[in-house]
C-alpha cells in the first residue's frame, strides 16, 4: 500500500456500525459500512484497506465505546507518519454553531450531520439520526443549533420492553403499522409509532418557530422511518452517509477540536 500525498480516509464509528470512506474532491467515496457484530469484521476492514492507497491523514468521528475505537485504530495500522485525528464537536465550524455549554459534549455524529444538512439546505432544517438512538436536531437558517432531543430507536424500545416484561418473539427491525393481530405485532407497531410521532411532534414544534423547515433522515433505519411518516403524508428526505459528508466538509477546517 503506497502513500498518496492527498489521500485522506474518513471513519464514522457509531454504536452499531463502522463506516469507512475515502475523501475525493470534498466528498466521501468508496463507502463501506460494517456491523460491529459481524464475525469477520476485522478481516473485512483489512480487506477494504488493502485496496486503498496509504493515507496522509485519517479523520475519525467516533461515538462508539472506547474499545471499538481502539480496535479500528489498530486495524488501520497507518503508522506514526500519518496524521491520525479524533474529532470532537467544536463551538462552531462550517457555518454551524454549537450552543452546548460544553461544546464537546454534543455528539460529533450529530454535529457533523448538521454540518452536512446545513450545507445542502437553503435555510432552516431538521436533522434526524436513525441509529442506535433517535437523535433530533434543529438548525436555524443562520446555522445556530436551535434545539435537540435524543430518544430510543424502535429496536432499543423493543429490547427495553422485552427485558421488563414476559413478551418475546418478533423481529426488532420489523416495520409494522397495525399491531392488531397479536401482541408481538402490537409491540412493534407501538415502538415504530412512538419514534414516528416523536419526529412529527419535534418537526411541528420547530416549524412553529423556524417556518417550513425540511426534515432530513440519516442512519440505518432512515428508510423505514421515512415510510412510516409517509403513510400520514409527512415527507422526509433521506441523506445517505450524512455524517461522512459532514466529516468531509469538516476536514478542510483547521481549529481546536482535533485530538491527535
Amino acid at each position: 500500500m503506497s502513500m498518496q500525498e492527498d489521500e485522506t480516509w474518513l471513519c464514522d464509528l457509531g454504536n452499531s456500525r463502522a463506516k469507512l470512506a475515502r475523501l475525493r474532491q470534498g466528498m466521501p467515496v468508496d463507502v463501506v459500512a460494517l456491523d460491529w457484530a459481524q464475525p469477520d469484521f476485522d478481516a473485512r476492514v483489512r480487506e477494504v484497506l488493502a485496496g486503498w492507497p496509504r493515507p496522509r491523514r485519517v479523520l475519525v468521528a467516533s461515538v462508539a465505546p472506547a474499545g471499538r475505537t481502539r480496535q479500528v485504530r489498530d486495524l488501520l495500522a497507518v503508522g506514526a507518519t500519518v496524521e491520525f485525528e479524533f474529532l470532537r464537536s467544536p463551538r462552531a465550524a462550517c457555518g454551524v454553531r454549537n450552543r452546548y455549554a460544553k461544546p464537546e459534549r454534543l455528539g460529533i455524529d450529530r454535529f457533523l450531520s448538521m454540518v452536512a444538512v446545513h450545507a445542502r439546505a437553503a435555510g432552516a432544517s431538521i436533522v434526524v439520526g436513525c441509529g442506535t438512538a433517535l437523535t433530533l436536531d434543529a438548525v436555524a437558517a443562520d446555522g445556530v443549533h436551535a434545539a435537540g432531543l435524543i430518544a430510543l430507536s424502535p429496536a432499543r424500545m423493543l429490547e427495553a420492553l422485552r427485558g421488563a416484561t414476559s413478551i418475546a418473539d418478533g423481529n426488532p427491525d420489523a416495520f409494522r403499522v397495525d399491531g392488531g393481530d397479536d401482541t408481538a405485532a402490537a409491540l412493534q407497531a407501538g415502538c415504530w409509532s412512538a419514534a414516528g410521532a416523536t419526529v412529527e411532534w419535534f418537526a411541528a414544534r420547530q416549524r412553529a418557530a423556524m417556518g417550513d423547515a425540511p426534515v432530513w433522515l440519516h442512519g440505518g433505519w432512515a428508510a423505514s422511518l421515512a415510510a412510516w411518516l409517509a403513510r400520514d403524508g409527512f415527507h422526509a428526505g433521506i441523506f445517505e452517509h450524512a455524517v461522512l459528508h459532514g466529516l468531509a466538509r469538516y476536514s478542510a477546517v483547521e481549529f481546536p477540536g482535533r485530538v491527535r
